[in-house]
């Protein structure tokens, strides 16, 4: 890798998002529900595994990716949904955050059509530095460059915490919503107990429905949601629209840093699985350097189900793109 990349890189990680104890934002909420609340853990009402892939400003060549993976049900014995998830930050040649966690979601049918579930989630989170790819400005000569030798040591050493987090949704007919409080120990991502090295708090509230009209064959399904975490504030707003097997979307999401983008996505559902395309273009808003695609994600979701041999008593049809 370049002096130049390494450099950028080495910025993005210790003055980017993920330094400021804030969480990796993947331009989309499809699939990460139950991460960012465990009250939808179950909802959907069938065993389901989901699969993703991002990627980060590709065109820059960063080599900043994330891989996501999760599987819940609703079990019918334990009145709730459960399910684990593990995600993965590979933030270049420098840094990467691990995080697994599983969830329990108690669903309460409350009236005629009105349902709620409260979740409770429990996670580790692991941060480990490569610290041979760390430069640092002592480390480059103006005139011979990067002289292959570090001005400061720097060890090897990675911090594992435990986190926990907690939400609730509810639901009435086609409708439903969420809020979440997650990070509720603000567990701390290095030895160096400074305030940009703990993870922040982070408040969700989600909104969505689904209208299907005439005869079913074509759904429309919007939604809503709001993070805010320490100063930072994202809006995201998308519909998504389904004909037979054919799928597909419009999204955009606004960053209280300054970016604003939009995220077209189209998937193909064959039943018992679906593939899922999507990318987020940045329309307006922080660096210029970084105008383009922001990021690409590719995912893969399985279901072991069909809806009508579900035993939930309640199902929310969340945005699957």
């Amino acid at each position: 890798m370049s002096l130049r990349n390494r450099t950028t890189i080495m910025m993005l990680v210790f003055f980017g998002l993920t330094v400021r104890g804030q969480d990796t934002w993947y331009g989309t909420i499809s699939g990460l529900h139950f991460m960012y609340n465990p009250a939808y853990t179950g909802t959907t009402g069938l065993p389901v595994m989901n699969v993703s892939c991002y990627s980060f400003l590709p065109a820059n060549n960063f080599a900043l990716r994330s891989g996501y993976a999760s599987f819940d049900t609703y079990f019918q014995g334990l009145h709730g949904g459960g399910g684990l998830w593990v995600s993965d930050d590979m933030l270049g040649e420098i840094m990467n955050d691990f995080r697994a966690g599983g969830s329990y979601a108690y669903h309460l049918r409350a009236g005629k059509d009105l349902f709620f579930s409260a979740g409770l989630t429990a996670s580790v989170v692991s941060r480990g530095v490569k610290a041979g790819a760390v430069i640092l400005p002592g480390d480059i000569d103006p005139f011979s460059g990067f002289g292959g030798t570090q001005s400061e040591f720097i060890t090897n050493a990675s911090m594992t915490a435990f986190d926990i987090g907690t939400g609730m949704t509810i639901a009435k007919g086609s409708w439903y919503g969420g809020v979440s409080v997650m990070h509720l120990t603000q567990p701390w991502l290095s030895d160096v107990h400074q305030s940009y090295n703990r993870l922040r708090r982070l408040y969700t509230l989600s909104a969505g429905t689904s209208i299907t009209p005439g005869n079913g064959e074509f759904s429309l399904n919007p939604s809503a949601t709001l993070f805010v975490q320490a100063d930072n504030v994202i809006i995201y707003l998308g519909t998504e629209a389904l004909y037979r097997n054919l799928m597909g979307g419009m999204a955009f999401w606004h960053a209280g840093s300054g970016f604003t983008a939009a995220e077209p996505s189209l998937g193909w559902d064959t039943g018992l699985a679906k593939i899922i395309l999507s990318y987020s273009y940045v329309l307006s808003g922080g660096d210029t350097a970084f105008k383009g695609t922001a990021v690409v994600k590719a995912g893969l979701s399985i279901c072991f189900k069909y809806v009508e041999k579900s035993t939930a008593i309640h199902i929310i049809k969340l945005p699957r793109l």
